[in-house]
């Protein structure tokens, strides 16, 4: 897995950079804003050949990969750049591959920078007239036209429309006798419309790329804003009305790049239908995403942000005449619907080239899932099956210790503790296949979380005696961070511990302790210094608790049907041995256990895929409208929006699983991936609840009954591992820097 540029793609990156943060400075880009073309920025461009960067070599053009030109797409949007780029690197590309006379012409005038060709994007018959991007500064337009691809040669430049963006769009008739300019046939037949199709697509992608990355800057701005301005004696940064929007939107900014990148990954490396639907994907949730945030983005101006004197309104406009110059995104939203769930459409792909990006867990991890997939099948009964859905802990003792023998659990252990020292992209593609299977990691991922606590910050006596036993699937741990009075304050706690020469003696109360029934040990937090402030006097300690007879746990039902527990602790001596991390060092223990729990590997991606599969399995078997439900437009769209946001989880998880084992780690990504997949969770199983109501009442095990149990489930997955809110602080602090919004 590799989610960085390479060392020429930063150089790629840094010189468009500095190209546009020198030609493209706000003055420009509002000096151009009547015509929406900078002619000095085009001439330096086609003296860098970069309008045919994409086209091929034998062409006479640079051959760039697809995701090449999708780094530079994102110093166009980041710079506003008033110039066709993406159009002409498309284009240009078109007609190096169609390769009759005439495109070669038009190929050699583009390169001399004589001409500026763009396309229309949607068939010419099935508009009238067609709002075409970059319209006003072409001299020719490519144009699907029946079973025909044309060239539309327009004797003069075209006046701009007044439009949303100050872009240099065009609506011009594209057929018939009424059509603008003179038509030259480029190419017929089924190569020359899938060629169109696959530039179309590759319009999408570039563009996608624009929209968020003029988006990212948005934020920036109003980021820095939110540094320097003042409101009532604090800067207006560190309020949380203001820092969790824009955490938010970062989150699902981030977000739509990194699914930019997938798309661009899976063109260039897998290609079909499933590859043809991301590209759908990034387009549509880039548009949505953008409309959010550049409002959002203003309001952080205030009143400032709604004067045209600022440069966040630009942002906003330019934004906009993006998203919407394709026509309606919820027409990419059904195509993503169209190209997963319908057999008969076609849906081509542009050549991706060579990618240096990898999203793939890579050889050694799918033969590992290979490997699992087989077990599940052999071990994993029905009556297993059922109890995830009936019981809220998805645990079996007996089944765990199956999971154990056959190296199937906490299978990234180094080899001296008795682990099988697997890497963590086979740790992910291993919880993948449990996720396929319906079997909870629950119980594993706290196990897991716990035991690596004791690996780095344990005693030898309390490594060799729990280690093994939690390794063999015969001993459980649980997490005693929470207090009736603490809540989310976790450093606020009150149990104390006490020395009492080599021992300590513990005393308290915890809540939500959610394994505390099956549990054998509790990773517990205590106070042990009440005259420092209160981050300072705490210490940590794994509390064996299987018999001692001053440990009692009481059940709590959530609303979620999941047992919770309220854990009392009195009397309990325990040796020193089982302290964790030195006395009054618990600050240091907390971080490393926190930052692990919010990285519980692909926990929300596991529960939005089931989402997904059972409103699938309901829409493929229930009637709606007198026809089955999948071939209802509302239900096709929903199912759409739902598949979105599982690739953009799936996207910002792979990100957090590639720090990780890269040690390339930023303070926001695991909290992003917590913030929006536990978000995404509570939006689409409410949504597919809506959607297949009064059905989806029933309280069941079914379909219809994993979607209503999944919509209150739910619910707690925003609050345990740290609130939203909590994340959406510590995003706004560290990936914005935001002024901090907690005292």
């Amino acid at each position: 897995m590799i989610l960085e540029l390479s060392e020429q793609q930063l150089l790629l990156q840094e010189t468009f950079a500095k190209l546009f943060a020198r030609e493209s400075t706000p003055l420009r880009v509002r000096a151009v804003q009547s015509t929406g073309f900078d002619a000095e920025l085009w001439n330096r461009l086609v003296e860098m050949q970069a309008p045919l960067m994409r086209t091929p070599e034998e062409a006479g053009g640079g051959s760039m990969s697809l995701f090449d030109a999708l780094v530079v797409a994102e110093q166009v949007g980041r710079h506003l750049a008033s110039v066709p780029l993406i159009e002409s690197l498309v284009t240009s590309r078109l007609l190096g591959l169609l390769g009759s006379s005439i495109a070669r012409e038009w190929l050699e005038r583009t390169a001399s920078g004589k001409a500026i060709v763009t396309l229309a994007l949607r068939e010419a018959a099935d508009e009238g007239r067609q709002m075409v991007p970059a319209g006003a500064t072409a001299n020719a337009i490519v144009v699907l036209d029946g079973g025909e691809l044309g060239l539309r040669v327009l004797q003069q430049r075209l006046p701009p429309i007044p439009n949303l963006g100050g872009s240099a769009a065009a609506e011009l008739v594209l057929t018939g006798p009424s059509a603008v300019g003179e038509l030259h046939v480029i190419g017929k037949g089924p190569e020359a419309m899938r060629l169109f199709a696959s530039a179309v697509e590759e319009w999408k992608l570039l563009t996608a790329g624009v929209v968020v990355a003029m988006t990212r800057q948005a934020l920036d701005i109003a980021a820095a804003y939110s540094r320097e301005r003042p409101a009532f004696d604090r800067l207006i940064g560190s309020y949380q009305g203001l820092a969790h929007p824009l955490a938010d939107s970062i989150t699902e900014v981030e977000g739509a790049q990194l699914l930019n990148w997938f798309a661009t990954w899976s063109v260039a490396t897998h290609g079909g239908r499933e590859a043809a639907a991301r590209v759908a994907m990034a387009y549509w949730w880039a548009t949505q995403v953008a409309r959010t945030a550049t409002v959002r983005a203003m309001r952080i101006f205030g009143g400032y942000g709604m004067s045209l004197e600022y440069d966040a309104q630009l942002y906003f406009y330019r934004s906009r005449a993006c998203s919407l110059i394709y026509g309606n995104p919820r027409d990419a939203l059904l195509s993503v619907a169209d190209r997963l769930w319908d057999d008969t459409i076609d849906a081509p792909v542009p050549d991706g080239g060579n990618v240096h990006i990898d999203f793939g867990h890579g050889d050694q991890a799918d033969a590992f899932a290979r490997e699992a997939r087989k077990f599940f099948e052999e071990h994993l009964t029905p009556e297993l099956s059922n109890l995830t859905y009936e019981s809220g802990d998805g645990y079996d003792a007996k089944f765990q210790q199956q999971l154990a023998g056959a190296g199937l659990i906490y299978v990234d252990w180094p080899p001296e503790v008795g682990g099988r020292g697997r890497s963590v992209y086979e740790k992910s593609a291993l919880y993948r296949v449990y996720g396929e299977y319906g079997w909870w990691v629950t119980v594993p991922n706290t196990n897991d979380m716990v035991a690596k606590m004791l690996m780095r910050f344990g005693s030898a006596e309390a490594r060799n005696e729990i280690l093994p036993r939690v390794l063999r699937g015969e001993a459980n741990c649980s997490l005693g961070y929470s207090e009736p009075s603490c809540g989310s304050d976790i450093f606020a706690v009150k149990t104390r511990a006490v020395r009492d020469g080599g021992h300590w003696v513990i005393n308290g109360q915890k809540m939500f302790t959610s394994q505390g029934h099956l549990a054998q040990y509790a990773l517990l937090l205590t106070r042990t210094d009440t005259s420092v402030a209160k981050h300072a006097g705490l210490t940590l300690f794994i509390v064996p608790i299987e018999s001692e007879p001053g440990y009692q746990c009481t059940e709590i039902k959530t609303i979620g049907g999941e047992r919770t527990n309220v854990t009392f602790y009195n009397d309990i001596k325990i040796p020193d041995k089982y302290r964790v991390g030195e006395v009054n060092g618990g600050v240091k223990v907390m971080a490393a256990a926190l930052l692990l729990e919010q990285s519980t590997g692909d926990f929300f991606l596991l529960h939005m895929k089931r989402l997904l599969e059972h409103g699938l399995q309901w829409a493929r078997t229930a009637r709606r409208k007198g026809r089955l439900a999948i071939e209802d437009e509302e239900v096709r769209l929903q199912l759409a929006r739902t598949r979105v946001q599982v690739e953009v989880l799936d996207a910002l998880t792979r990100r957090c699983l590639w720090a990780a084992a890269e040690d390339k780690n930023q303070k926001w990504f695991a909290p992003m991936a917590k913030l929006f997949g536990s978000e995404a969770l509570v939006r689409c199983s409410a949504d597919l609840m809506d959607l297949a109501a009064p059905g989806s009442l029933r309280v069941e095990n079914s379909d219809l009954g994993w979607i209503e149990l999944e919509s209150r489930r739910a619910i707690s997955t925003t609050i345990y591992a740290g609130t939203s809110e909590v994340q959406r602080s510590i995003i706004a602090e560290s990936a914005l820097n935001m002024p901090r919004t907690r005292s």
